[in-house]
């Protein structure tokens, strides 16, 4: 019996890097759009394709907490994630659990003119009880 459900939200990108993925250089703000041909350079949101369930924790288990991690993450060119922070969270360990897990997952990367680019995303991470 599973004892959450994974929801993860891909909002509109916030900033795309260089295609170089350097986290030293200035990112650009780039719109995001579904239609690449609307007719001004967007990003082409990524793609999830590896998303494993984080565990319960044993505090929040036995206080029958429940609710969203929204986490603030950058994918990569190379579709992996990385600077993982908390943007809202829910305590008793959920947090941890919910960055452990989202660092393990895999993107087809945001395209811009059919290029990769990194984006930085907001995701939330459900934890709820059956």
């Amino acid at each position: 019996m599973r004892y959450l459900t994974m929801i993860a939200l891909l909002f509109a990108a916030r900033l795309a890097y260089s295609q170089a993925d350097a986290p030293t250089e200035l990112p650009t703000k780039i719109r995001m759009c579904i239609d690449p041909k609307a007719g001004k350079p967007c990003v082409v949101p990524p793609h999830a394709i590896y998303q494993p369930d984080p565990p319960y924790s044993k505090k929040a288990r036995e206080k029958k907490l429940q609710g969203q991690v929204w986490l603030s993450i950058i994918v990569g060119t190379d579709g992996t994630t990385r600077d993982v922070k908390v943007s809202k969270s829910l305590g008793l360990g959920l947090d941890e659990e919910a960055v452990k897990a989202v660092q393990t997952w895999k993107f087809n990367p945001a395209t811009l003119e059919g290029k990769p680019v990194a984006v930085q995303l907001e995701v939330s991470v459900g934890f709820h009880l059956l």
